[in-house]
Formats: structure tokens, sequence, C-alpha cells
């Protein structure tokens, strides 16, 4: 077995170019194979070294597949690459109207429950929330793609609110279904 390369950044490792914009397809090619060829059962049978090597290999795989799938994780990983950390990005100053615009969309997540039918507001918020889950990864892209690393984290710093908003309106849809079934 040759010795994995661990200084590898992710995108370097599923042979991708350095940007947002990921061909999902390839990297889940990329991803099978190198699960294939270096998943910890193919070495059952050689030395220690190699097995633990394998181990971290295929968990290495495994985290820079999840981190490279997802665009905000990928995004938060760009910056990361550029010098920016995850706490950076945590201590943009946000704009007023952007803060509005969630304390609205919040209130009508919150209020859901008081609706007759929430079926078809939660999924006009959900909706929502994406289309501007989409916006903000454009211009994540854009700015990050032309060098500016403090606009791109400004952008992130939206994802992970709206991201987090996303999941939760994601989560009622499903409490919801389930009580209906």
């Amino acid at each position: 077995m040759s010795s994995p390369d661990f200084k590898q950044n992710y995108f370097e490792l599923f042979d991708l170019p350095v940007a947002f914009s990921v061909d999902t397809a390839a990297l889940g090619a990329r991803y099978r194979q190198l699960q294939g060829e270096m998943h910890p059962d193919r070495y059952a049978g050689k030395s220690d070294l190699e097995q633990r090597l394998a181990v971290q290999y295929s968990s290495r795989v495994n985290e820079a597949y999840n981190t490279l799938r997802h665009p905000l994780s990928r995004a938060l990983y760009l910056l990361e690459l550029v010098g920016i950390s995850g706490e950076d990005v945590s201590r943009q100053q946000v704009d007023g109207g952007f803060l509005m615009m969630q304390m609205e969309l919040r209130e009508k997540l919150e209020s859901l429950g008081e609706l007759v039918d929430p079926d078809t507001v939660l999924e006009h918020l959900i909706t929502e929330i994406g289309d501007d889950l989409r916006v903000l990864r454009g211009t994540f892209a854009t700015a990050y793609g032309a060098g500016e690393h403090s606009a791109a984290a400004a952008a992130c710093v939206k994802m992970q609110y709206l991201d987090k908003l996303l999941r939760e309106a994601e989560q009622l849809e499903a409490e919801l279904s389930e009580k209906r079934a």
C-alpha cells in the first residue's frame, strides 16, 4: 500500500478544482473509487500499520466527502483554506435588513402551530428559505471566485442563519407528516 498523502486538501483528494461549484457526480464517483481502494476491510490481513493507515485514510475520505457534498460546509472549508476560521465567519457583522428578514421568517415558522392548515404555509416558507439560500450561495461563489474573501465570509454567515432555519422548517415538516400518518 502506498502511503496516502494526508496533506492534500479535500479538493485535491477528490481531483476537483478548488471552487465553490462542485461536480457532484464526479465527487460521488471519486468517493466510491477511493473507498474501494482504501476501505479498511481490504487490509484485514495486512500489518497493523497498513490497517491503521487504511482506517485513517478512509476516515479522511469520509470527512472530505461530507464536507464537499454540502454547500455550507464546503463554503466554510473554502474560507478555512484562505485562513478564515469558522469563528471568524461567526463574528461577521450581519446587516439589519437581513436580521429583520430572519426574524420574520422565524416568526412565521413559530406561528405555524396556530394555523388550521400549516402545510401550505410551511411549504411556501421552505421554498422561500431555499430560494434565499440559493441567492446567497451565488453571492458566496462570486465573491470567493473574485478573491473577495471578506464578502464571501459575510455571505457565508448569512448562509449559516438560513441553513439552520431551513433545517428547523424541514424538521417541523417531518413532525407534521408523522402526526398525519
